[in-house]
């Protein structure tokens, strides 16, 4: 079939008549005129219905009456009909009437001479049952009942039978010999059927026949109004007849002429099982597989392709996770298939530890090459920005050039070397940079690139970062609609966790702003798939490497599951951290969380098979336990010793979430802050346990808290800050939300700095710098750490502030050294609780420990020997000592944090 494409609007048509009438849509042509009206029409089939109007006012009321009384008589003289002799034989002794032929004869009307006879059996079908419709007389209608029913009809029957208004069913719709098919004829018939109900399906209306709805011409419409106006009592005012077109133009991509027609057959109720014999029905079910059989494998694509929602290929990931992820083809979890990857190269790039070289490099660039037009947009964000490695011009508009493989893989040695500490979810044994999936790949370098911390490489990712940021997400929307395999999903999960760092380590304040759905829709895409809810699938087991006989085999597999669980910790630890930050309730419920715990480290981090059987054999499982998020009734899980940080850091991320989610539900915007935290959730049935968990931490795992990288540590102080101090009236009174809003904070500090649970405060902030300035060069910091250690410089710096002098001089006030060593617990609940609960009373029990005194009554601070009193200038000195400390953390870009610091001290030298 050739295609004829419109030149004016290049649309694209299959028929020439729909071509030439379109055409005629654009010249405004009329060829087609009415030899009684002269009226001009562009198509023939509007002239036609526009005719049929004539030809019923020509016959007229007698005319009418005769067609009815022929119509009788003819039905009268038919012979029974039954059900098995078929729709066909219900009218084959239809008439046709004289008058009606005639006149369309004598009309002249330009039409396809294949279709002559069929447009006259129309009209003279339509005449008939025109007739039949108004007639008052129901001889014929009368008669069709009593053969239909089987039983005599004799003349005087006829007032026992209502009179009924004719209907579709009433009507002989055997199509004659011109028609194509019964759909078309019964189109027709509906097109003129007297309707009794009000209501009109815009939607079903058939292109060829828009007089079904009285819109084709203006001179049906009225002959409709005069003959159905107690049917029809709506009435359209008359428009232009091209105007008409324009609104009645089908479709391009509308596939069926038929529609209005399939809506009449679905109304009607006597085509189906009813009417077929039951011979032609037991043939049917017995040709049933031969029917399915002749269906051709193209007709399923099309349908495929056509659907509307797409497939879901995973359902729900936590059901059959495990069994996915240890039984994928490839050797590394986020490596893409054997199939899929690429071409042997020719050789690693020399030097290179993870095989990133050129081609490796030539993809990257492929993927994620910026257009013109969005770096131009990030350019003119951040005109200063113009860097020389990073632009092949120096116009804003130019882009970026992409790193030589030498900088690539130094970036992604970096980021294994400082971040891949942190949240070590990676295999790397069987981590391989040419076979690892190429979004994740690409943040990978990019968080590398910041760590190496160059001009040109910093550019490159503050260029690029929307670019990568848009290609997660949309790799994400595909996770959420289920068009991805299990480990697709996984992988695509491991890249926006990663993204989301990068724009935590960028310090840019529009990154962290574009980053915010990509963080709701990972944290929600992840729970509904039930990541945090590990009880709610298939258990991790033996049996999942069991059934591998080969250890290579089998190590690898258990290294994919590994990997899994690593990233759901991964996933935890970033709603933890990033809802603590925005100061938004957590996405991931509390209550409901279930995981399995990643086992340790050394088993993770072993290069060969044969070593990590060694650690087997050494007592290292794998296999470990399933836990739920502690509260009042689930107590702290027992950990293997020596306690794995990583582990560590899923209990106490578990621990952050609910005290995030509690202090959104009770305490967050209202208008009067409580001095502590801590003494609201005490009246909470659901926040009760949170301080009594905090004490519990410290008393089960203080000895492997304090050999641990000081992240964990960090991250516990921080909590127990938390407790004592809401820490949104702090940020207020440094000038978050500007000048009125601070000083109703410092007010309300000044009445904090009086109360035990204020002094407690102060201790956790001075140990958060205290671990974080003795840190190894080897201790990574988190970015958890880095804010911590923010919200600890203003608790410490504004409790100085605002303290009163006569606080140090009061009954039983006492010296302390805030960097000493405190055991925490012989301190216990001290400060958490209050004169409402028990033993809550300062004077309640005696106690000789200083630090403990301090907590009850206050006293003198020093800092490293120097007196800290109350004021000004010690809070300024304690200010410029965290901000210090801030520029010192590394890879988090903290200049944001050290700069506020900065302004709040007045001391504004260097800092930008």
């Amino acid at each position: 079939m050739v295609l004829r494409k419109c030149e004016i609007c290049d649309r694209k048509f299959k028929k020439t008549e729909h071509y030439k009438r379109h055409e005629r849509s654009h010249t405004k042509e009329r060829p087609y005129e009415c030899t009684v009206c002269h009226k001009k029409f562009s198509r023939s089939d509007v002239l036609s219905r526009h005719a049929k109007g004539h030809i019923q006012n020509a016959n007229g009321p007698t005319n009418i009456n005769n067609a009815a009384k022929n119509t009788t008589a003819a039905t009268t003289t038919t012979p029974p009909i039954t059900a098995a002799d078929g729709i066909g034989s219900i009218t084959a002794a239809t008439p046709m009437i004289p008058d009606a032929s005639d006149l369309a004869a004598s009309l002249q009307i330009p039409a396809d001479p294949n279709h002559v006879q069929e447009e006259q059996r129309r009209m003279s079908l339509v005449n008939i049952h025109t007739s039949t419709a108004n007639h008052q007389d129901n001889d014929a209608q009368h008669h069709f009942i009593n053969r239909t029913s089987g039983g005599p009809g004799p003349a005087n029957a006829r007032a026992s039978v209502p009179v009924f208004p004719p209907t579709p069913r009433d009507v002989q719709i055997t199509p004659p010999g011109g028609l194509s098919s019964n759909l078309d004829f019964l189109a027709d018939i509906s097109a003129h059927q007297p309707r009794t109900e009000p209501e009109i399906n815009a939607m079903m209306m058939d292109e060829q026949n828009p007089a079904y709805f009285g819109w084709g011409d203006v001179s049906a419409l009225e002959t409709v109004e005069q003959q159905q106006q107690a049917q029809r009592p709506i009435t359209f005012d008359p428009m232009p007849n091209e105007m008409l077109q324009l609104w009645l133009e089908p479709r391009a991509d509308s596939v069926s002429h038929h529609s209005s027609s399939i809506d009449f057959m679905r109304n009607m109720n006597f085509i189906g099982e009813n009417f077929i014999s039951p011979g032609r029905r037991d043939s049917r079910s017995m040709d049933s597989n031969k029917a399915i059989d002749d269906i051709p494998n193209e007709r399923f694509t099309r349908v495929e392709r056509s659907w509307v929602a797409p497939a879901n290929l995973v359902g729900r990931l936590i059901n059959n996770l495990w069994q996915d992820v240890s039984c994928y083809e490839s050797d590394n979890l986020f490596s893409i298939p054997p199939w899929q990857s690429m071409s042997p190269s020719t050789g690693n790039y020399p030097g290179s530890r993870f095989g990133l070289d050129e081609e490796c490099r030539s993809q990257l660039q492929h993927a994620f090459g910026l257009s013109p037009a969005s770096i131009g947009s990030i350019n003119s964000a951040t005109p200063n920005d113009a860097l020389s490695p990073t632009a092949s011009t120096a116009g804003s508009g130019s882009i970026p050039t992409f790193p030589p493989a030498e900088i690539l893989d130094m970036a992604l040695d970096l980021y294994f070397r400082h971040f891949h500490p942190l949240v070590p979810f990676v295999h790397l044994p069987t981590f391989c940079a040419k076979k690892t999936k190429t979004p994740l790949l690409f943040v990978m370098c990019q968080i590398g690139m910041l760590i190496l911390g160059t001009k040109g490489t910093t550019s490159f990712v503050s260029k690029t970062f929307t670019c990568s940021l848009e290609r997660i997400s949309s790799e994400l929307s595909k996770c959420a609609i289920g068009n991805e395999t299990s480990t697709g999903v996984i992988s695509t999960f491991a890249a926006a966790l990663l993204t989301l760092n990068l724009a935590a380590m960028t310090g840019e304040k529009l990154h962290i702003q574009q980053s915010q759905m990509l963080y709701i829709n990972l944290m929600s895409i992840a729970q509904r798939h039930g990541l945090f809810t590990a009880g709610e699938g298939q258990s991790v087991d033996m049996s999942l490497f069991e059934a591998v006989p080969d250890l290579e085999m089998r190590w690898k597999a258990w290294s994919r599951v590994e990997s899994t669980k690593r990233l759901i910790v991964g996933l935890l630890l970033l709603d933890s951290w990033f809802s603590s930050f925005l100061s938004t309730s957590p996405i991931i419920t509390p209550d409901s969380v279930q995981i399995v715990l990643p086992c340790h480290e050394s088993l993770f981090q072993a290069n060969s098979s044969s070593r990590w059987m060694q650690h087997i054999r050494g007592g290292k499982r794998i296999i470990t336990s399933m836990v739920k998020s502690p509260n009042e009734t689930t107590a702290l899980p027992v950990l293997d010793v020596p306690v794995d940080e990583f582990c560590m850091h899923a209990l106490l991320a578990m621990l952050q979430l609910r005290l995030s989610g509690a202090y959104h539900r009770i305490l967050f915007k209202r208008p009067n802050y409580p001095f502590a935290p801590c003494h609201t959730y005490a009246m909470d049935g659901q926040a009760r346990c949170l301080t009594s968990l905090q004490v519990q931490v410290m008393n089960t795992y203080n000895e492997s808290l304090s050999r641990m990288n000081p992240n964990c540590i960090v991250m516990w102080h921080h909590m127990c800050m938390d407790l004592t101090a809401d820490i949104q009236i702090f940020e207020l009174a440094a000038g978050r939300n500007g000048a009125g809003p601070a000083r109703k904070a410092l007010d309300d500090i000044t009445a904090w700095t009086q109360t035990p649970a204020a002094r407690r405060a102060c201790l956790h902030a001075a140990q958060i710098f205290k671990a974080i300035s003795n840190r190894r060069a080897s201790d990574d910091t988190m970015f958890h750490s880095v804010h911590a250690l923010f919200s600890a410089a203003l608790i410490l710096g504004l409790y100085i502030y605002m303290v009163p002098r006569s606080a140090e001089t009061q009954a039983g006030a006492t010296s302390i050294e805030l960097l000493d060593d405190i055991d925490w617990q012989q301190v216990g609940t001290e400060g958490f609780t209050s004169f409402m609960e028990p033993h809550g009373s300062p004077s309640s029990r005696t106690m000789d420990d200083q630090t403990v005194n301090f907590i009850r009554h206050g006293g003198t601070i020093y800092v490293r020997g120097v007196p800290h009193q109350g004021g000004y200038q010690s809070a300024r000195r304690i200010l410029l000592d965290y901000g210090g400390l801030l520029k010192d953390t590394g890879k988090w870009s903290v200049r944001k944090f050290s700069y506020v610091l900065h302004i709040m001290s007045d001391v504004l030298m260097d800092v930008d």
